[in-house]
């Protein structure tokens, strides 16, 4: 019977992510966007700065009451508490077991970490976030360029960038990529170039990241030289094989949404990333290639990359973007 209650014991505790993990209190950062003092269960803090101030909260489903003042204005705000993210792995807990104890422990609550609070916006509007430092948005150019754009595979290139912010909310982009020559079926004596505009909402500002979304069309021209794989059948339907290098020139117009993130490093510096699904028209033709060759599949696979790559087609079909850059505020 002992070793039954103990192992209860230690299922209640592994299954509960929560209650484990989680602990009774929450460190909330409280700002505002300008200097003003605070009370917080009775206690009043003077604030002559417009520095964050530190409380500690026990965790609970309650709101946490802070009344804000200075000599001009002052409001209420009830921060209120989320599931902790620790909360959900209650999901891979035997029976979802960890649920129940979560709930009966109280302890799935957690505060935010820091609170922004705007004194001139009504009611109990917060934001669970300190928002980013207006002097960062003061630069509003950016040049940038794609570290990784020199070894990529199918188009390397040299990838450089221009963004124009037109105010807090809004940013224009333009990208140019010099396409280079690699020794493979995709860029062999690569000639040409990629253009690119792509205009930016930056929907959350937090204090060094910035996330945004972004509709960007494309434009592509291509050249290069590749071993195709061909075919020519006589009249009696016997077929020659062979292997040749032709010229194939190719032309892309894409239009692809983004979702994207810019990080600063410093107040120069920003690092940023993002990713995006669209749709491509795409165009490839082999030059000087007599009517009697036939392209084909050498070795069959499932998906054959460079057999639709350089495939003599005009279609539409499926864009992925994926990109990293580093640019310089100014």
């Amino acid at each position: 019977m002992r070793h039954t209650f103990l192992l209860l014991g230690l299922v209640w505790l592994v299954s509960s992510c929560a209650t484990v993990i989680n602990g009774s209190y929450s460190q909330v950062r409280i700002k505002s966007d300008e200097a003003v003092s605070y009370i917080y269960k009775g206690d009043t803090v003077v604030n002559k700065l417009d520095e964050p101030v530190t409380f500690v909260a026990k965790n609970s489903r309650e709101p946490v009451i802070v009344s804000i003042f200075n000599e001009e204005k002052s409001k209420r705000v009830y921060i209120l508490p989320k599931k902790a993210p620790v909360y959900w792995l209650n999901t891979f807990s035997p029976y979802l077991s960890g649920y129940v104890v979560d709930e009966i422990t109280g302890k799935k609550w957690k505060y935010p970490k820091k609170v922004h609070i705007n004194m001139d916006l009504p009611g109990n509007s917060y934001t669970p976030y300190f928002p980013m430092d207006s002097t960062l948005l003061l630069r509003r150019n950016k040049i940038g360029f794609n570290p990784f754009s020199f070894g990529l595979a199918y188009h390397p290139g040299v990838e450089i960038s221009y963004e124009r912010l037109h105010n807090d909310k809004f940013g224009t982009q333009l990208s140019y990529t010099h396409f280079l020559a690699r020794d493979n079926e995709y860029a062999r004596n690569a000639k040409g170039f990629r253009l690119n505009i792509e205009e930016k909402y930056f929907f959350r500002s937090y204090e060094q990241t910035r996330l945004y979304i972004s509709l960007a069309a494309e434009f592509l021209h291509k050249t290069h030289d590749a071993d195709l794989d061909f075919y020519t059948q006589t009249a009696s339907d016997e077929r020659f094989y062979f292997s040749e290098r032709k010229k194939i020139e190719k032309t892309f117009y894409s239009i692809t949404p983004h979702i994207g993130i810019q990080h600063y490093l410093s107040k120069k510096l920003v690092v940023e990333t993002y990713f995006g699904m669209g749709l491509r028209y795409r165009k490839t033709t082999h030059s000087q290639v007599p009517n009697n060759y036939h392209y084909y599949i050498s070795d069959w696979e499932w998906l054959d990359i460079e057999y639709y790559s350089n495939k003599q087609e005009a279609r539409i079909s499926g864009n992925m973007d994926l990109s990293f850059k580093l640019s310089w505020a100014f």
